[in-house]
């Protein structure tokens, strides 16, 4: 049976429906007796968020795992939410076609978690995030209404697909049981550049010129030296010679336009003063998995942020990151998904007061909103989940999300106080 201790938290009861409608019914029974529930999947991201402020009942869809139904002509395919990324990665693989969506641990995450929780990866550059991808979801409301949504069907008063706020909500204001995406064709070949750099200032000019035409980079991320030394294949690929900063661009398609990508890519990096190695199948494929794997939890006492800002701001939001974590005697590792503007900093904050963690962090948003960005605390240790301001202020919109919590939600028993409402 699974460990569905959440945040030292453990449940009283654990329920494993096996449909949709099943559960649906058990929400409705804990509606009823106002139990506070928590939803699992494959519990990969179960450290996102507060500790919940009550666990009564585990509420597991591991036995909601079927593939409902594949058009691969239509390239639709509709998934149950227990269903991990793993299963349908490889089910689409037969037909020639993926879903562009690279989290960490794709064997163990189910659809639904990742869902729940908004994980995306670096494939948000070309690809956009999941929720550019889905068509539609069939959610259980808190009070055991089973509706389904979709982008021709159900839309609230604002106009807006009722099925996208239930992403990144981690099930707070439903539990997701099915979705529909669209997906895309498998490209022919992927393969990855990786630019070392002992400037710092140079990886900045490089992203620039990798993002410029022709090239079409896949996905391009930037990796401090501190990142780079935890990623074992990145690390052997530069053969024990560090770099202050990694620039790696992977680019797909059909083989010729690849290798044509891949040639002028070099060439621009050459250009600018770096040191290049250009990975192949297997290798590219390793070293992609490790780097999703980086942002996976961390048993090792670090801190885990997830920091946004226009993507003008990346280099001013990854130096202000470096130099907070510096300050207080705290190495940082930092992976940055250059042209979206996101940066992931791990900081390595084990010992200290919790005190002055929450003194750095509220210092660090409060220069980030100078630059129109925001952190927010993807993971920390045990012994500060209370004591941190996980969220920072909330975001636009939240009196809406609120308002659908109330209908949706009415006795606040979905996750309560996990989420930034």
């Amino acid at each position: 049976m699974n460990d569905y201790t959440l945040h030292g938290l453990a449940p009283n009861h654990v329920a494993e429906p096996a449909s949709a409608e099943h559960l649906a019914e058990l929400l409705r029974d804990a509606h009823a007796r106002r139990l506070a529930l928590v939803p699992w999947g494959g519990g990969t991201r179960q450290h996102v968020g507060r500790r919940p402020a009550r666990y009564d009942l585990a509420l597991s869809t591991r036995r909601l795992n079927q593939i409902v139904d594949y058009q691969p002509a239509d390239r639709v395919i509709t998934v149950e939410a227990g269903v991990t990324l793993g299963a349908v990665q490889a089910q689409l693989a037969h037909h020639g076609q993926w879903l562009p969506w690279d989290p960490a641990q794709p064997e163990r995450a189910t659809i639904g978690g990742l869902l729940a929780s908004g994980a995306a990866g670096a494939l948000r550059l070309s690809h956009g995030s999941p929720r550019d991808w889905t068509l539609g979801m069939r959610v259980a409301l808190g009070d055991g209404r089973l509706v389904r949504s979709s982008r021709h069907q159900v839309k609230n008063s604002a106009g807006f697909d009722t099925h996208r706020v239930h992403i990144g909500a981690l099930g707070t204001l439903g539990v997701i049981t099915e979705a529909t995406f669209r997906v895309a064709v498998l490209p022919e070949r992927r393969q990855s550049l990786l630019a070392a750099f002992t400037n710092p200032h140079l990886p900045a000019r490089a992203i620039d010129q990798l993002r410029d035409a022709p090239l079409q980079p896949l996905a391009l991320v930037a990796l401090n030296q501190r990142a780079e030394q935890r990623i074992a294949a990145l690390h052997a690929f530069l053969r024990n010679q560090p770099a202050h900063v990694v620039v790696l661009a992977r680019f797909a398609g059909a083989s010729g336009i690849v290798q044509h990508q891949l040639r002028e890519a070099v060439r621009r990096c050459v250009e600018i003063g770096a040191r290049t190695v250009e990975l192949h199948d297997e290798e590219d494929h390793v070293l992609w998995n490790e780097l999703a794997g980086a942002l996976a939890p961390h048993a090792d006492g670090s801190l885990l942020l997830k920091a946004r800002a226009p993507s003008n701001a990346f280099g001013a939001v990854a130096g202000l990151l470096e130099r907070t974590a510096r300050q207080c005697g705290w190495d940082a590792a930092q992976i940055g998904i250059a042209g979206v503007g996101l940066i992931y900093s791990r900081w390595a904050i084990a010992g200290a007061r919790p005190e002055v963690v929450a003194a750095t962090l509220a210092g660090l948003r409060a220069e980030l909103a100078m630059l129109n960005g925001y952190a927010v605390v993807e993971e920390a240790p045990p012994a500060l989940t209370d004591s941190l301001d996980v969220w920072g202020p909330p975001p636009e919109g939240i009196e809406l999300v609120r308002s659908l919590q109330a209908r949706w939600d009415p006795a606040g028993i979905l996750n309560p106080g996990r989420y930034v409402v």
